[in-house]
């Protein structure tokens, strides 16, 4: 059986034991799905030897010593994917330090090596640390010039192709549907299962109260829209006290449902029970709240980004917008009278961005490259 690896070199909470919607398991469990066996990799700088747990047939989670440097991972051995009889490792290591150390791995092993890039330039917001990830990236593109790699959205393609690397695809991020319970219910008893009013239109903002994730800029949205409109914020992060000051100076604490943590499930009625999900962030990679959104039939409105740029279809599976406040406002209040573009958000998830999609373009390019076959040496 072709057994695929898809290690997570990134040293953080995301792949930690429980975290909630990981992209390398649901991935996995994609390519499970198809016949294949993943065996996926998450750092863990506290262990002294590896964890294993089976998520499901087809499905092996391992927890590995690693040493960290900053947000990047260096495992302290590979020698799982030999013990593992790994015939391809599937990459979303994008610009991290240790892409290097696992190809050589790879080639010495001839196990076949391919990448899935969201990012290919620091986000940093220190200069120096941005600079220096800059230049260390250049070993990276080198690899990736020399084996198949795709990117998860139509800029990072560009991206790969001005900087002297072909990009073999667009191979979108996907959606776990195994971890998103059935919610059969209308957006009014979701509404009343929240303790959400009837009369009021809801504009649902989802994720980290970062920088990055521009939460302040909800404010002045907020401001802009009648006052039938009010808003929930799901999240946490270092902008949470800014964000609750300036609604308070605002004089729309009222109009603002703050909620720190929540449950997935918890998670899921906000998506059924608010008339519009918003998400500002202009630099979004993906956005899997966004995702998750508008397979709820939720009305996605979106600042441009290469995320929503490739996920929304604007005026057809949702809106997008650039930095005008007004407008905004104005395409958050189009989007809840439009009874189309919740189906077709919907409609555009399931069609195109699950994660079943991803495995099987992976798989069609394994096959036509002769892994898995006696005697194929990696690359």
């Amino acid at each position: 059986m072709l057994t695929i690896a898809i290690p997570q070199l990134y040293c953080g909470a995301s792949g930690q034991k429980g975290a909630y919607n990981r992209q390398e398991v649901g991935l996995a469990r994609a390519f499970a799905s198809l016949g294949a066996r993943a065996v996926v990799l998450y750092p863990d700088p506290r262990l002294e030897s590896p964890e294993v747990e089976d998520l499901e047939p087809g499905v092996r989670v391992y927890y590995c010593p690693a040493r960290a440097v900053g947000v990047n991972a260096f495992y302290r051995s590979w020698q799982i994917l030999l013990r593992e009889r790994v015939s391809a490792v599937h990459l979303m290591g994008d610009n991290s330090l240790a892409v290097p150390g696992l190809y050589r791995f790879c080639r010495r092993h001839h196990i076949f090596f391919y990448s899935q890039l969201g990012v290919l330039r620091s986000s940093s917001e220190n200069p120096l640390a941005r600079m220096i990830s800059n230049l260390l990236c250049t070993r990276n593109l080198a690899i990736y010039r020399r084996t198949p790699t795709y990117a998860k959205t139509p800029a990072v393609a560009r991206e790969l192709e001005q900087l002297g690397v072909h990009c073999a695809g667009v191979m979108p991020v996907g959606l776990d549907t195994a971890i998103i319970p059935t919610l059969m219910v209308s957006r009014q008893e979701a509404r009343a299962a929240l303790g959400l009013d009837r009369s009021s239109n809801y504009l649902l903002f989802v994720g980290r109260l970062d920088s990055y994730k521009r939460p302040l800029d909800l404010v002045p949205v907020l401001a802009a829209l009648p006052a039938s409109w009010k808003a929930v914020v799901i999240g946490d992060g270092t902008l949470a006290k800014a964000l609750e000051d300036r609604l308070r100076t605002a004089g729309l604490e009222s109009r603002c449902r703050r909620i720190r943590r929540l449950g997935n499930t918890a998670v899921q009625v906000y998506y059924h029970a608010c008339d519009v999900f918003l998400n500002l962030n202009d630099r979004e990679i993906f956005g899997m709240s966004l995702m998750e959104a508008m397979y709820a039939g939720c009305p996605p409105v979106a600042r441009h980004a290469p995320g929503p740029d490739m996920l929304i279809e604007d005026g057809v599976s949702g809106l997008l917008t650039g930095e005008d406040t007004d407008a905004i406002a104005a395409a958050v209040q189009t989007a809840a009278l439009d009874p189309n573009l919740g189906p077709a958000a919907q409609k555009r998830i399931n069609e195109h961005f699950l994660w079943s999609n991803s495995a099987e373009t992976a798989l069609a390019m394994l096959a036509g490259q002769g892994v898995g076959r006696p005697g194929k040496e990696g690359r």
